[in-house]
């Protein structure tokens, strides 16, 4: 009896322990081309926008994908098609989706959204549980205008239309600028108590006392998006002006808790934090703790094993196997990254999605499939 009992104590162990060790590489396997923008004839840069974007060779950048619940897959990302809106009065980025059938191995375009005389950018989507499909994303005019709109589809990302804003600020041209003013990069999650909560980017708080140059705000929306509750502040650095905490991704870990990873940039040189909360609304004051390989534009997966994996414009890949207390970085899926993020897309695979750069100029949107290893 007693050797018996001493064998069972030994499975029991080695099993647990088997299960603590989590992911320790993944197998890149696959490579795929989502969607390549063709290039056009642009010989003036459009002025007035970030970086004097050149129009024609700026291809299709910050691509979001979501798995809907009949297993396909849709692709959302910004293309540019036209000369700009500084140039062309209907002019401006645009979101483009496209859909797979096959777990994300190949992918055709089914439809635009343009809002004419505005930059498009940052999509990021969620199905609620009637079916629908929701949008968010940032409508810019740079320095003039800010607005972070929600579309709606009942068709799996067919067709469109205008459900409600999250957020906005306008001003007259140049009037939000110096220090810019804007709000971006909306990033949506459905609460445990069915709510819809969205995160966002916000330059707003700048001309206010004390000042912050850039926060993460949240907001709660009781009725799926129709309207929204008032803001939360979930990082920022009290009595730091110039920290930039930006780029908010967040998810429910295998605990039940949430969890946010960001940059801050500023003072803290675009490094990736994170942070965590039991409830995905209250969360500690500060930006919390940093990740250690990680660099700007960060992007965090929760596996269905518990394991945690986060990416970032560093292109490195990072795992943790304790809720992020700690992390572990492994083999990489790109050399180069450009607003990455990953998904679980089947059982031990997972997706990295890129913005890759191309030898005509610009980048196009990319996947990378891998096999995770234990």
């Amino acid at each position: 009896m007693k050797r018996t009992l001493t064998l069972l104590f030994l499975l029991t162990t080695t099993t647990i322990t088997f299960a603590q060790k989590g992911i320790d590489s993944i197998k890149w396997t696959q490579k795929i081309l989502v969607q390549d923008q063709p290039v056009f004839s642009d010989p003036k840069p459009e002025a007035g926008v970030n970086h004097q974007r050149h129009a024609g060779t700026y291809g299709s950048e910050y691509c979001r994908l979501l798995r809907l619940k009949d297993g396909s897959w849709l692709a959302g990302y910004t293309i540019s098609r036209n000369s700009g809106y500084r140039n062309d009065p209907k002019g401006g980025l645009e979101l483009q989706f496209s859909k797979s059938t096959d777990d994300c191995k190949t992918w055709q375009a089914i439809s635009t959204i343009t809002d004419p005389g505005r930059d498009l950018d940052n999509a990021m989507m969620i199905q609620t549980p009637d079916g629908a499909v929701l949008l968010a994303c940032r409508s810019v005019r740079w320095q003039e205008s800010y607005m972070l709109p929600v579309y709606k589809s009942t068709d799996k990302g067919k067709s469109w239309e205008k459900l409600s804003i999250i957020d906005q600020t306008h001003g007259k041209p140049g009037e939000l600028g110096k220090p810019d003013k804007g709000i971006y990069e909306p990033h949506f999650y459905l609460l445990g108590d069915g709510r819809l909560a969205v995160m966002y980017a916000n330059e707003k708080h700048v001309v206010e006392n004390p000042s912050y140059s850039q926060i993460i705000s949240e907001r709660v929306s009781a009725d799926m998006g129709k309207t929204w509750g008032d803001e939360i502040f979930v990082a920022h650095t009290p009595g730091v002006s110039a920290s930039r905490p930006g780029m908010p991704v967040w998810t429910k870990m295998k605990n039940g808790r949430y969890i946010a990873v960001f940059e801050v940039c500023g003072p803290e040189g675009c490094n990736i934090y994170n942070k965590t909360s039991d409830n995905g609304t209250d969360w500690p004051v500060g930006i919390g703790t940093r990740i250690p390989d990680q660099l700007g534009g960060p992007f965090i997966l929760a596996l269905k094993s518990g394991d945690l994996v986060v990416t970032s414009n560093s292109a490195q890949v990072s795992v943790s196997h304790d809720f992020g207390l700690t992390w572990k970085k492994i083999n990489p899926a790109w050399d180069k990254t450009l607003w990455p993020s990953l998904y679980e897309v089947r059982k031990n695979q997972v997706g990295a999605v890129t913005s890759a750069h191309r030898p005509q100029g610009g980048n196009n949107i990319k996947i990378a499939l891998g096999e995770v290893g234990y």
